[in-house]
């Protein structure tokens, strides 16, 4: 802007068309636009390279270029101003086709008085300026909602090592097992947060990449590196975060289950995990080639805390579980994606 007055950047070579559009920018009241003109697509790009303006109005017939590409030239080099078109009635829908690609507005020669280009100005400007004030609330909220997750993600590392402590303090084998897995469960859920954290689209995760973290994670915890192969078969799949959070719970106690009990006497074997969208509902198996699962425990209806998890989150997600006890141990849970909450 220049003063109260609004710059205009003319870019036409016929000189008819020039005088009456400076003529009616004249006539507007007050004296709330300021005209310059170029006659050329490189006189005025050059123009634009070292002036500002508000807007520009522009006919897509130039000496140097002819039609849209007219328009796109300019576009690409000054993407943030507000762009109007002026064309003939014959290329109305040159006109169209640049507002669907980000031209504010189209005018047609002949048709044109100063009321109605003043007031295409105004709004032209007004509009441009409302869009830039979405992108920037847009982008304060992609901030905000990645600190939160970078926050999340630390505090959950503050439990993650208070748990680590507390297996100093304690007695038996059996409290520090405990302790251990609940740094586990705390620690997938701490994994979803740094990765949306990390990712350019903070509602939806990679299931993929998070699975190949959480799975390394529980082979270091358990130390088996060298002793226990994962295989990752997960499709390009992403989660919105509840259902990414649940999923996870449920893969962290299956593998965890694999590691603590399918490979006595530090056995070899392997885990896999693979997870596939089957018409409209998601498969995922966790299976081991271990000892496999004792016959006489009832996977639906057991002590352990763990399985008890599996089943309970299965239920949330409104899903269906099986085991196959025939060559080690496979667990099959078919479950919907959770609606994601605003």
């Amino acid at each position: 802007m220049v003063g109260d007055s609004a710059s205009v950047l003319l870019i036409e070579d016929n000189l008819g068309d020039i005088v009456s559009i400076r003529t009616m920018i004249s006539e507007l009241s007050d004296g709330c636009f300021e005209l310059k003109f170029a006659e050329s697509l490189g006189e005025a790009l050059t123009i634009l390279r070292n002036e500002n303006f508000d807007v520009i109005l522009m006919d897509l017939g130039l000496p140097d270029s002819q039609g849209f590409r007219t328009f796109t030239k300019v576009h690409n080099q000054m993407p943030e101003l507000p762009i109007i078109i002026i064309t003939g009635l014959e290329d109305e829908d040159l006109g169209l086709s640049a507002v669907k690609e980000g031209a504010q507005d189209y005018l047609i020669k002949g048709q044109v008085d100063k009321k109605l280009l003043g007031r295409t100005l105004k709004y032209a400007i007004e509009r441009k300026q409302t869009e830039e004030g979405l992108k920037s609330s847009i982008n304060e909220k992609d901030i905000l909602l990645k600190e939160t997750h970078h926050r999340v993600k630390n505090n959950m590392q503050v439990i993650h090592s208070l748990l680590n402590l507390q297996t100093h303090y304690a007695k038996n084998e059996e409290a520090v097992n405990v302790l251990k897995e609940s740094q586990n469960r705390v620690k997938s859920m701490g994994i979803i947060h740094e990765k949306l954290y990390k990712s350019s689209d903070r509602s939806k995760i990679d299931f993929s990449d998070y699975v190949k973290s959480l799975t390394s994670d529980l082979l270091d915890s358990y130390d088996v590196n060298d002793k226990i192969i994962s295989v990752i078969e997960i499709d390009d799949i992403k989660f919105n975060m509840e259902t990414a959070v649940l999923c996870g719970l449920i893969i962290n106690e299956l593998i965890s289950n694999s590691l603590k009990h399918a490979f006595p006497n530090n056995e070899t074997g392997e885990v896999h995990v693979s997870l596939k969208l089957i018409g409209n509902r998601y498969q995922l198996i966790v299976s081991d080639n271990g000892i496999g699962f004792p016959e006489e425990l009832d996977f639906k209806n057991t002590e352990s805390l763990g399985l008890q998890l599996v089943n309970n989150i299965t239920g949330q997600l409104d899903g269906e579980i099986d085991l196959d006890r025939s060559a080690g141990t496979k667990v099959t849970i078919s479950f919907d994606d959770l609606e994601s909450v605003d």
